[in-house]
């Protein structure tokens, strides 16, 4: 059995989805915020469902040839997110921990997924990669919002 590595793409989906996962259990564990982390996952889903109508298309080729992303990193990352769900799922982090683990996780896809793909040579793709780069900057910034009005609600 002989199975070809997943492409890219298919990887970047499974990261979406399973940072989806994460922020659904977050929705569970923190009623006080369920509706934040439920739009979160909502718009993860949304990223998921883009990286898979580029996939289908020609677009998905070009963005294989031009993108400097390693498998291997994001395959790491999905463990990672994967075990921060199973840690989570535990009952594991307060709520604080979960918007910094969240923050953390929407930063490392802005800073070394992302800004790999800024040079991408089409500009159909060229507006796909940005269009999920300036989705994940909205959700790092209202985690960064959160972060800032848990601490406020503790003091």
């Amino acid at each position: 059995m002989n199975e070809h590595p997943p492409d890219v793409l298919e990887l970047l989906v499974r990261h979406e989805l399973a940072i989806k996962r994460l922020y659904e259990t977050f929705a569970g564990l923190f009623p006080h915020r369920s509706d934040f982390w439920r739009r979160l996952a909502s718009e993860e889903q949304k990223h998921a469902d883009w990286l898979t109508a580029l996939q289908s298309g020609s677009m998905g080729q070009q963005f294989m040839l031009e993108s400097h992303l390693k498998a291997e990193a994001i395959s790491l990352s999905i463990a990672y997110v994967d075990d921060q769900s199973r840690k989570a799922a535990a009952g594991n982090f307060s709520a604080m921990e979960a918007l910094a683990i969240a923050r953390d996780i929407e930063n490392a896809l802005l800073e070394k997924q992302f800004s790999k793909l800024r040079n991408t040579g089409s500009s159909a793709l060229k507006s796909a990669v940005m269009n999920l780069a300036a989705e994940t900057e909205k959700h790092r910034s209202a985690l960064v919002q959160a972060i800032f009005s848990e601490q406020k609600e503790r003091s």
